[in-house]
């Protein structure tokens, strides 16, 4: 009797579904940058009549939506998903901007699981995600660079030395004394990728510098997080990260 060898595979990890909703496009390209390292789909919708037909079709495992949008806004869309028997189990997080046409009430009689406001914060942005779905990033690669940086605040200008970078932020070696949730614009340059120098504005996320520093293996200086990079700026980041092997970056 002739007989078969055959192997069985595992099947692979289903890979989860994230909507953003939000009509303003800045707000969906932000929100897609923090879940770069997701393992996830990402899909999109304006507003909350397009999400009730991405949700129709796709069912997510975790919806991000703002409040405030055309056509139907946040708390009737949550509203409906929250009454559907079907729907109703789907993590809602509202990001949004306080206004004077929402208050607490609304977002809470809507049904929602969560919230965070606008300007969005990152950390706040995957920790609330993680309570939902806990493949929301939690890590960014980084990897260490040796380039000049130009900073730039309230009209001085200063100079500081990158020590390491990733997609989301740089951390910058400088002595001078820096303030968290300061706001920069600095600039770079990357030579062996772009003759362009990069500029983004930033946030101070965390300062090491005086006694004691909180790492003292790394030099006096601190940490910013990119707020502001253009699409070309985000693209020779990106590239300068992945080319350096995995053995030589880090977790931050």
């Amino acid at each position: 009797m002739q007989t078969t060898n055959t192997i069985l595979q595992a099947p692979a990890l289903a890979k989860p579904t994230i909507l953003l909703v939000d009509d303003v496009e800045f707000f969906l390209e932000v929100e897609k940058g923090y879940l770069k390292q997701t393992y996830a789909d990402i899909i999109t919708a304006r507003n909350g009549q397009e999400a009730l037909q991405q949700i129709a079709e796709q069912r997510p495992d975790l919806i991000y939506m703002d409040v405030n949008m055309p056509i139907m806004n946040g708390i009737e869309c949550c509203t409906a998903i929250k009454n559907d028997p079907d729907l109703k189990s789907i993590p809602i997080i509202f990001v949004y901007a306080t206004s004077k046409d929402v208050n607490d009430d609304q977002i809470s009689a809507s049904g929602c699981d969560g919230y965070i406001l606008k300007p969005i914060d990152r950390r706040q942005f995957l920790e609330i995600g993680r309570k939902f779905l806990p493949k929301v990033d939690r890590r960014s690669r980084r990897v260490p660079c040796q380039m000049s940086v130009e900073i730039s605040s309230d009209g001085k200008r200063f100079q500081g030395r990158g020590y390491d970078i990733s997609s989301n932020g740089m951390y910058i070696e400088f002595k001078e004394e820096m303030a968290e949730k300061e706001r920069l614009r600095i600039a770079f340059f990357m030579p062996t990728i772009s003759p362009k120098p990069i500029e983004t504005w930033s946030e101070v996320t965390w300062v090491n510098q005086g006694f004691p520093r909180t790492r003292l293996d790394m030099p006096q200086g601190f940490g910013v997080e990119f707020k502001l990079t253009s699409r070309e700026d985000r693209a020779v980041i990106d590239q300068f990260v992945d080319q350096v092997p995995e053995d030589d970056s880090m977790e931050c």
